[in-house]
Parts: C-alpha cells; structure tokens; sequence
C-alpha cells in the first residue's frame, strides 16, 4: 500500500472513530466543557495537564508536549508500531486495511533475510564448535539460542543475501554491514536487536575468541538503528513489565537472557551502560518502578548513580540491587530464583544507595571529610526537595545521620542550610523550576503572556480576552493567539496551526502552578489596553497636526493631543 493510500485509510479511520472513546478505555477521563481532561499515561503527575479535544480528535498534554490523534494514542501507549496501531484502529473501526503491499524499509528487509542467513548458520554447526562452546559456558542450549535469534557470521553470509533479495549493496555499506568488502560482523556470535516495536534494526557481534578486538561491536547508528532509544528486549517483556508494574534494568546482553531464563521475565538491557531520557520515557508507559541490576564494579556504580539521577528526575520510584557477584549472568550461575528474588525484594531505596555508595568516598572519621561527605548529600537533599517527595527527605536524613553518627535533627538543618543557595548544574528539575520563575515572573509584566495566562487558567475570562481588539496589539503571539481564538479555534487547533513560539508559551504558562489573582492582572491588563489605545489616538492626531494647516483644526487637535497626555500621566503612563 502506497503511502498517500495509507493517509487515506488513516484519514477514513480517524473519522470514524471518537478518540474519546479510544482514550477512555486506557485510562480515566473526565469532561471539561466541551474537552476532557486526565491524568497525563506518559509523565508523572498530579494535576491533570492531559487534554482531549473532540472537535479536533486530538490530544495534548500541557506537562510533557505529548500530542497526536487516536492512531498515535496507541502506538505511544502500548509501545507499538504505527502499522499495528493503524490496524488495531482499523480493526476498531471495522475498515478493511490491507497491508500485503506495504514494504518494510530496504534496510529492514536487509536485517531480516541477514538474520535467517545467521541463524541457519549456527544452527548447523556442530556441538563441539567454539562458538557453542562459548554459549555452553553461558548456560545458552540451542533452544535459547533459537528463542533469541542467535546467529553466527562466517563472513560470506552478506553477499549472499545481497544477490537474493536484489538489495543495493550500498545500503548494506551504509548500515555498516560491510567493512572491507566483508561482512563486518565475521567470526562473532550474532545477537540481533530489535526495536521497542519488534522491527529488526541492528546487531551486536560478541567476540568468542580471547583477540586483541573489541568484545563487543554493533551495527552503525543509522535512522532505525539508535542505541539511545532501544532497549534491548523490551519489544519481547513489555506487557510483562505492565502486568509486573516494575521493570528490572541490566547493562549486558547475557545479563537480561540469564535473568529472563531465571524466570525474572519483566526485563530489559542497556545497550552500553548509559540509560538515557529516551529509555526513559518507553518505560514510564509501561511502569514507573525501577530496580537497577547493573554490575557490581566501579563502572556499574557510576552507571546506577547516573541512572537514579535520570529517573528520579523523571518521576520513577526507584531502587537498586545488591548482590554478591560481578553480574546478573555470574549471579544466576551461583544461585536459585528464590536465592535471586529475596534480593529484588531487599533492594535500596534509592536514598538509602546513595547515602551508602557516596561514604564509601570519605574517611567519616575525619570532620573535615564529613563536611564534604554533607555536601554531596545536600545536592541530593535538594533535588528530592525539588520533586516534592517530603516523606523521602526525612529518611534521607535519618541514615545520613546514622552513617555520620550525629543527631537527625543536627543533620537535618545542615542540609538545610547547606542546599539554600545550591544551583546544580545541569539538572533538568532545576533548569524547568527556574524557567517557570521566569514565566511567573513574565505573566505580572508581559502583556501577551499575562492575557493567555488568564484564558488558559480562568475559564470566566475568556469572553472578555476574546473582545480585545486584536489590531490594536503588536504583531506578536498574543495577536496571534486572539486572531486564532476570534476564529473560532479550539485549543488544540492553535497548538497544532500556531507558531512555534506560541506554541512554546502556551505549554510553558500550563506548566505554572503559582496562583496570581486574577482580577488585578485583568485590570491591569485593561489599563494597558487602554493606554495602548491612547498612544494610537495620539500617534493618529499627530499625523492630522502634520497634515493640515488650519489654525483652528490645529489648536483643537492640540487640545486633544494635550488631554491624552494628562490622561496618560494620571494612569502611571509615560509621556
């Protein structure tokens, strides 16, 4: 099916069905005039910022920017490809979607018919190759290979599949398939990737032999293949991870098969050690729990902190696994399920691991170090100050207290006094608090953002900011904003048809919880009408003073021109 074909069929499914109805059988929502309102399913929350338009069958959320139509509901919600929910939304809608002719990207084909070729190969190797003796000391039999997809490059498999499926070797080039003529992953296990939605759009190559060469090498980075955005078995364990209402997270390949082996099926891999906002943001649809199992060594350690900073951030509640061997995958070797899921059961609290790792850097016996020891820990008071989880600040400050041995209450009011004034670099919690000072500060003294702080916050005010003049104002985003609502725009209609600018502020004024009186900015916002409608007249009076030479005319539009000025001057204007 042609692409123009396809935004027909979507365009015809669309119209059939009410996206309030879709959305409503995911998740709890509640009408607002002619809208509906709900929880944000994408972001933490707990005022609702998550807006449904019938008229418009849209969406959009004032708190993270989600935004889109019914098919991308679905896609988004239950991590599925834009063709499935397509046809699920046709399937829903009772509309024949015919899908026989839609092609798969080149460069996924390519992945997919490698990946037969790969397969086939180990398969048929005999027990007693290296690469099954490899698999054999992982504990991996031929079943889990297969369930997996493990495969095995000789080197000739690419050209093979290139004269096949008449496939142009560039793109194989492009991919990074090729290297030297070669197939770049020659002589290496096979462990394909695929992505949050189950399309094959990489590999990893593991090295089987001790050889001055990397461990491990993957496919190159192209728009399909993104190492930040996929995480490794998620397409597989997501509605477990739901069903579970948690997720466990390791660094390495092995790592999440032995744990998935092991019976521990609500996990994922990190494809390197940095989990990022993107990983992120695919797992908070599915859960917002979190047990960290990286490996237990300097590197992990570094990747958990960096990982609790992310996903605290993000509105996870997280916590952190503490076991007695280097990885997940030595761990399942050493010990049973029952052995392994005692110490899910006991892991950290967040808190509690940071408190603990962050000693190990300080000699606590020494004053001056537990000086620096509380700074650190100021930074984390802070942050969980910032996120407004209290009931955490005072545990926090508990087993500070325990691990230095002084009073609770003395602990607590040095990281009181020490996170007063803390400006913490590069933390998002910090930079969005400050960027909304800054929009509280702008809504008293910025004309347009004043009035669509009032329409977006006080429904009653609505008719009156519609009934300004909108060619008296700047050619700004309040005129922009005015002239879409005295067309009769919904909301999301301006979001959607707005410039960005606008589109920025009206997200960014949502965002505001500070509650100003609104009376005061609307009379306010009327003398600053006013005057501005003043300095117009007297601007128009003075082009007539230019243009005549009548000494009467003159002396009356002087007149004029005069009483506006002392009108001015008694409303605080300036002259």
């Amino acid at each position: 099916m042609a692409y123009e074909d396809l935004k027909l069929k979507a365009e015809e499914i669309k119209n059939i069905l009410k996206i309030e109805d879709i959305i409503s059988s995911y998740i709890s929502i509640k009408r607002a005039g002619k809208n509906y309102t709900a929880l944000c399913p994408f972001h933490a929350e707990d005022t609702p910022s998550f807006y449904i338009f019938p008229e418009t069958q849209t969406y959009h959320c004032f708190g993270c920017g989600a935004h889109g139509d019914a098919i991308t509901f679905i896609k988004e919600y239950e991590n599925k490809s834009f063709m499935d929910a397509l046809k699920k939304c046709a399937d829903m809608a009772g509309v024949n979607l015919d899908l026989k002719s839609h092609k798969k990207p080149k460069e996924i084909e390519l992945n997919e018919s490698l990946n037969k070729f790969y397969i086939d190969r180990l398969l048929n190797l005999p027990s007693y190759h290296k690469v099954w003796e490899f698999l054999k000391n992982r504990n991996i039999n031929k079943d889990t290979a297969e369930e997996f997809e493990f495969g095995y490059s000789t080197g000739e498999e690419i050209e093979k599949v290139l004269e096949d499926t008449l496939i142009e070797k560039e793109i194989a080039v492009n991919s990074g398939l090729i290297k030297n003529d070669r197939d770049f992953f020659n002589g290496r296990l096979i462990i394909p990737i695929r992505d949050n939605n189950s399309s094959l759009v990489g590999f990893a190559g593991r090295l089987i032999e001790n050889v001055n060469s990397p461990k491990y090498i993957n496919s190159q980075e192209n728009k399909y293949f993104k190492k930040s955005k996929i995480l490794y078995m998620y397409h597989k364990t997501k509605s477990i991870i739901q069903k579970n209402d948690f997720a466990i997270i390791t660094e390495g390949y092995f790592d999440a098969i032995s744990m998935y082996k092991m019976g521990f099926k609500n996990i994922v891999a990190v494809l390197g050690s940095n989990l990022t906002k993107d990983h992120a943001f695919e797992l908070f649809k599915s859960t917002n729990k979190i047990i960290t199992m990286f490996d237990m060594d300097k590197a992990g350690e570094k990747a958990t902190i960096s990982s609790i900073d992310l996903l605290f951030e993000k509105g996870f509640q997280v916590a952190v696994a503490n076991y007695d061997a280097k990885d997940p995958d030595e761990l399942t070797k050493k010990h049973d399920k029952k052995y392994i899921a005692e110490i899910l059961k006991k892991s950290y609290k967040f808190h509690e691991y940071i408190v603990d790792v962050k000693a190990k850097d300080y000699d606590l016996k020494n004053e001056f170090a537990v000086e620096e020891y509380l700074k650190e820990m100021a930074i984390w008071y802070k942050k969980i100050q910032q996120s407004n989880r209290f009931e955490i600040m005072e545990v926090f400050s508990e087993k500070i207290s325990e691990k230095i041995d002084r009073e609770k209450d003395f602990v607590k009011k040095v990281l009181i006094e020490l996170s007063k004034n803390l400006k913490i670099n590069n933390i998002k919690i910090n930079e969005s608090k400050q960027k909304t000072q800054i929009i509280e500060k702008e809504i008293r003294y910025d004309l347009g953002k004043s009035f669509i702080y009032l329409w977006l916050k006080f429904p009653e005010y609505r008719k009156k900011i519609e009934s300004v003049q909108e060619d008296i104002l700047p050619e700004n985003p309040l005129r922009e904003f005015i002239t879409s609502l005295k067309e009769g725009k919904e909301l999301s209609q301006i979001i959607e048809d707005s410039s960005e600018e606008l589109s920025q502020i009206i997200s960014e004024i949502w965002k505001v919880d500070y509650i100003f009186e609104p009376e005061r900015i609307y009379s306010k916002l009327m003398k600053s009408i006013d005057r501005i409608n003043t300095l117009k007249k007297i601007e128009s009076l003075k082009d007539e003073l230019k243009n005549t030479e009548e000494p009467f005319i003159r002396a009356n539009i002087t007149k004029d021109i005069i009483k506006l000025y002392s009108k001015l001057k008694k409303h605080g204007g300036n002259i």
